[in-house]
């Protein structure tokens, strides 16, 4: 599949966006639909600056499953068991939120958690947001 490239800028873009959702959301802005369920999720979806090409690269991770994943399954991988954690800093500190995606994303590369598609090296981290994107 042919699409837009996804960059380790859009990647540490993604970390912007998401402090920018979360300060938001912490003013009272209203987020997708999905935040109001869990605002982990809401979070997570607007990671990337590029939906389109964040959708194009997240849809061959999932194609390497071999049964797609529910959005739910992937906001728990993403959390690996820090998700109530995690949830807290979605609604109240978003910068803290992105601090600990960078730093499990670097963890992921420190400990050999890697997953290539289409030629790129990505974290499981990383895979897993553009998994996510990709879903509906």
């Amino acid at each position: 599949m042919s699409g837009p490239a996804l960059g380790r800028r859009e990647f540490l873009s993604g970390v912007a966006a998401l402090a920018a959702a979360g300060l938001a959301a912490a003013g009272g802005v209203s987020l997708p639909a999905c935040a109001a369920a869990d605002p982990l999720e809401g979070a997570l979806r607007g990671f990337f600056g590029d939906p389109a090409a964040a959708r194009a690269v997240g849809a061959e991770v999932i194609a390497l499953e071999k049964v797609p994943p529910r959005a739910r399954t992937v906001v728990e991988r993403v959390a690996r068991g820090r998700g109530e954690a995690l949830r807290a800093l979605a609604t109240s500190d978003a910068g803290a939120l992105a601090d600990a995606l960078r730093e499990q994303h670097r963890a992921d590369f420190a400990e050999g958690r890697i997953v290539v598609v289409r030629g790129w090296v990505l974290s499981e981290t990383e895979s897993q947001l553009l998994a996510l994107a990709a879903l509906r």
